[in-house]
């Protein structure tokens, strides 16, 4: 395990309030995924607000790229935990060793889990005591409602945190867990890397747009998300767009964004269906702002629910009216005829009618596209993640401090 940043003294406990809070985020899942990228944004939006943030992640080769991946964003600590998958009890108390150190050391105020391993390891650490514990939930799965369950969420666990109301409601329904401890929390997005002015041939978008042979003038919808067509529905798209093209006038272009599987099966597809001249595979792009800039319209074509999806809050933060599939968490995120339009998934039928719809009217699109871009900066913006989960460690240290009393 690698113990580095552990040399800074422990903090002392001021008077105020509002003080800066020292919180361990631990995180093992062995590649990038939502709740990786939850995790780093929650991190990067705690610093910029003044806390003391490390994030631990798996020493694994999967992890350790996670962890390249979060320094990277911009995460200043990190560090390495065991947290093996398979059953090793020496392990797990060298972990929950290794988690009491830190705690003393940072005079810890939290600890933020995101998956299984490290929540029972965290909760083990500190059986009695310790820093408050805050679980956060990504996925739509239940509970089991054994008796360590009802344990680990009744009373080892300080806080629970949903991506979304329909994860939180299912867990409250299934599980029986008392409400006062469970919240919802969406959003991570950095609002303030996207333009959110529409596109523009003299500015916004035109320079991404040359580069890729796109035409000034041409009607663009993007979609982004790793291609693989079983679960991310970029087939849909294309789909759509050769029904759009049937009906006359200038044809849509199509922005695919990512790299995946399918990427030679969406090039075949893109030939087979008479729109291959009018569709651009980008591969992995660092920055999707720009991309997303050269845009008209955003689409979400999801065939299944995938909890929360990181793209769709670069969507709305990127200022463009968005079409989802009305799966998973999507209705919560885009509201229907506010950000956009939501359809059936794997219906390209609807998707093409409701891109013909946005590209029929201008004014609407841009409205949808200012709503979204709002709710982006108010809502859903790592800044204000970062601080309405702030707000639950403190409530949640008012609360143990209380029962302590």
């Amino acid at each position: 395990m690698n113990r580095e940043s552990f040399d800074v003294p422990p903090q002392e406990e001021p008077a105020a309030p509002d003080r800066p809070l020292s919180i361990l985020q631990i995180l093992t899942c062995r590649g990038w995924s939502s709740d990786a990228w939850a995790a780093v944004a929650l991190s990067i939006g705690l610093q910029e607000a003044g806390h003391r943030v490390m994030l631990l992640c798996r020493a694994v080769e999967g992890g350790r790229a996670v962890a390249e991946r979060a320094r990277s964003e911009g995460v200043e600590e990190i560090g390495f935990i065991e947290a093996s998958n398979n059953f090793r009890p020496a392990s797990y108390f060298r972990d929950i060793g290794f988690l009491r150190a830190i705690a003393r050391e940072r005079s810890l105020d939290a600890v933020h889990v995101h998956r299984g391993v490290e929540h029972w390891i965290a909760a083990a650490a500190w059986l009695r005591g310790g820093p408050v514990l805050v679980r956060s939930r990504h996925i739509f799965a239940p509970v089991r409602r054994h008796v360590f369950n009802r344990w680990l969420y009744r009373r080892g666990t300080d806080r629970t945190v949903a991506v979304c109301d329909k994860i939180r409601s299912t867990y409250l329904e299934d599980a029986g867990f008392p409400s006062e401890r469970f919240a919802t929390i969406m959003g991570g997005v950095d609002a303030a890397a996207y333009s959110p002015a529409p596109y523009s041939q003299e500015g916004n978008g035109a320079v991404f747009r040359k580069e890729w042979g796109i035409p000034p003038d041409a009607w663009v919808a993007g979609v982004a998300g790793s291609l693989r067509m079983w679960m991310k529905g970029q087939d849909v798209l294309l789909r759509a767009v050769a029904r759009m093209s049937a009906g006359g006038g200038d044809a849509p272009w199509v922005l695919l964004i990512g790299k995946g599987e399918d990427m030679d099966n969406l090039k075949s597809l893109a030939r087979e269906l008479g729109v291959a001249d009018r569709t651009v595979v980008t591969g992995y792009l660092e920055r999707i702002s720009e991309a997303f800039s050269a845009c008209d319209v955003l689409v979400f074509p999801s065939k299944r629910t995938e909890g929360t999806s990181r793209v769709l809050f670069d969507c709305l933060a990127a200022g463009r009216a968005v079409v989802a599939s009305r799966v998973g968490c999507t209705d919560e995120i885009v509201r229907e005829g506010r950000e956009g339009f939501l359809v059936p998934p794997d219906d390209d039928e609807a998707l093409a009618a409701s891109l013909s719809a946005l590209r029929a009217d201008p004014e609407k699109s841009r409205r949808m596209g200012e709503s979204a871009r709002q709710r982006a900066e108010k809502e859903f913006d790592r800044r204000v993640v970062a601080a309405n989960m702030a707000a639950i460690y403190r409530e949640a240290l008012r609360n143990r401090r209380a029962m302590a009393a």
